[in-house]
């Protein structure tokens, strides 16, 4: 998956943008959050600098079993801007189910969830910086260069290098996900055409590098 980090996510087009890529999730710099699209529903996560542990944060789902529609028509109302629509959000009294509040009254299909999340390896924004694609093979594959190079899918072929395959990371964004929390524990090795990532010095999985700037495969929202 390739991970973007916006600077805010306050205009359409940058919507439509993010709905577009095969992977309609990023961080957002301002306010500090992780937005992801999830079938019908947008799934906002507060990461404020002091998150080092997702399950800290608290989480919006909102959307409709039925249709992403109602989540668009919602941020539509709020002229786009991620910062209005959260400051609604907060608005609301959670005690309840929520739906056909005045903020919600855009569908009446439309219903939101306010919890913890549960995915532990999620840090703020500002603890990441940038991710930005690699333009040449690196002097030292530190933890920094592994997390730019798997979040701009700078790779290939990924493959667990432990014998049991339940140790195999389910993708490049678990592996990611896992090293931004702890990037100085982590380096890579390049042997024989793979590079090996390393946690304290075990190998846990093999890539081939692919340095090609990211291509994302768009496609069209139902807008």
């Amino acid at each position: 998956m390739l991970i973007r980090v916006l600077p805010a996510l306050n205009h359409r087009d940058d919507w439509i943008s993010l709905c577009q890529r095969e992977s309609p999730y990023c961080f957002v710099e301002t306010p500090e959050s992780l937005v992801d699209f999830q079938s019908g529903f947008l799934q906002i996560t507060l990461l404020d600098g002091t998150v080092r542990d997702g399950r800290e944060a608290v989480k919006f789902s909102l959307g409709s079993r039925y249709s992403l529609e109602p989540a668009w028509a919602l941020i539509k109302a709020c002229g786009w801007r991620l910062d209005t629509l959260l400051k609604g959000l907060e608005t609301l009294d959670f005690r309840s189910n929520v739906r056909d509040n005045s903020l919600l009254g855009v569908h009446t299909d439309l219903s939101v969830r306010r919890y913890f999340a549960r995915e532990r390896h999620i840090s703020s924004p500002s603890m990441l910086g940038l991710l930005k694609p690699l333009q040449q093979t690196p002097a030292l594959w530190d933890g920094h260069n592994l997390c730019c190079l798997l979040a701009n899918d700078q790779w290939q072929d990924l493959q667990s290098a432990r014998a049991s395959a339940s140790a195999a990371p389910a993708d490049g964004n678990s592996l990611l996900l896992q090293i931004l929390e702890q990037p100085e524990h982590w380096l890579g090795l390049a042997r024989h055409g793979r590079l090996y990532l390393l946690h304290q010095r075990n190998a846990i999985a093999s890539l081939v590098t692919d340095l090609r700037p990211p291509q994302p495969r768009l496609q069209q929202p139902h807008l």
